[in-house]
């Protein structure tokens, strides 16, 4: 009840009243605005006790940097070992309130929670729910991703090292390190929580706001799902070398084309701190540094298909050439802490114009 109530607020609107019932009490009142203030600010952890209490604080550690689907296997298991606090419940509805385990809790996976003898009980077990998440990187190429309206994202991952790790690779100076996701309102896209440029920043920064999490493959990702800017500017400074020092970096930036307006891919690679090698395709014209391998080389990879299959082959040869990947539901469902990284343009040097323009909306004057 505490997370409907907090989905169904408004942003920026008087909270409504969470109403409990008339047969309640002051205790009743009390323990239920606690739940209510924790489920709305994040910090409510559902944690039974037990064998599954055991099982549901190893799920969320697996769940928090992206594996759902080891998650959902996880609880599946324990599943069994579940007994109601109460005889009138029916199952650990403490689960969808938790902010990192109630997205791993689908439609479909509660159907099978509901059909899964608990402690005690006998019954025909159902039929496993599939996994969610697809392999590799190639669903960013699905058609309306997402309703995101820039038709843009960007992503940098780093070999080898731990996701609470990337504020001190690629994150601002004197920021707050990884955030908790925010609660989301029912309905939300990825662009919702992205909005506006920081008071605090120069016009012509771009910081970015990613979500973190770990690859299969054991790469660490911060990955921005709506990036704003229309790709790689003239002061676009790559953070792949910086994010290097321990081993090896990939910063990709896709833009899609609209209209007379060309598409734009990004790639640049580095290790141990040095850039290895980098291009950026805008339409048919290539800027490159460095020995780029045949299996990426954009000649072949960009330049040889037409514009509804370049950013399919450009993540398919991610996939062959890093073994990179992207957990879809846990990015889709906005499961990951965050990040503010430092900004991916650097500053105008001496003599170099930069220009900018800011457009504000008010009532008009009588």
């Amino acid at each position: 009840m505490a997370l409907a109530h907090v989905r169904d607020s408004l942003p920026g609107r008087t909270a409504r009243p969470f109403v409990l019932g008339v047969e309640t009490d002051d205790g009743i009142r009390a323990a239920a605005d606690a739940i209510h203030a924790r489920v709305g600010d994040g910090s409510y952890r559902y944690a039974p006790e037990g064998a599954f209490g055991r099982a549901v604080a190893g799920a969320r550690e697996v769940a928090r940097w992206g594996d759902t689907d080891g998650a959902w296997r996880m609880l599946r298991a324990a599943l069994p070992s579940w007994s109601p606090p109460a005889p009138d419940v029916l199952a650990p509805l403490g689960l969808l309130a938790d902010p990192v385990l109630g997205p791993v809790v689908t439609r479909e996976r509660g159907r099978e929670l509901l059909a899964t003898p608990r402690a005690g009980r006998s019954g025909a077990v159902p039929e496993p729910v599939p996994d969610l998440d697809p392999p590799g990187l190639s669903w960013l190429a699905e058609s309306g991703r997402w309703n995101a309206p820039y038709d843009s994202y960007r992503c940098v991952w780093v070999e080898g090292v731990e996701p609470d790790a990337l504020p001190g690779l690629v994150g601002e100076d004197g920021g707050a390190g990884l955030t908790v996701a925010p609660v989301r309102p029912a309905g939300w896209f990825p662009h919702d929580v992205r909005w506006g440029r920081r008071d605090d920043s120069a016009p012509w920064e771009d910081r970015a706001v990613v979500a973190v999490g770990r690859t299969g493959s054991g790469w660490a990702f911060g990955f921005d799902p709506a990036a704003r800017t229309r790709g790689p500017g003239h002061l676009f400074a790559s953070p792949a070398a910086e994010a290097s020092r321990d081993g090896r970096a990939v910063v990709l930036w896709t833009c899609r084309g609209r209209d007379d307006v060309p598409a734009v891919f990004h790639l640049s690679v580095a290790e141990r701190g040095e850039e290895l090698y980098a291009f950026t395709v805008r339409g048919t014209e290539v800027e490159r540094s460095g020995a780029v391998p045949g299996g990426l080389d954009p000649d072949r990879v960009l330049l040889s298909a037409d514009d509804a299959d370049r950013e399919r082959r450009l993540l398919a040869a991610l996939e062959e050439e890093f073994a990179l990947s992207l957990p879809r539901h846990a990015l889709t469902e906005g499961v990951l802490p965050e990040l503010t990284t430092r900004s991916w343009n650097r500053g105008p040097r001496e003599g170099e114009a930069f220009a900018y323009a800011t457009v504000g909306v008010g009532r008009p004057r009588r």
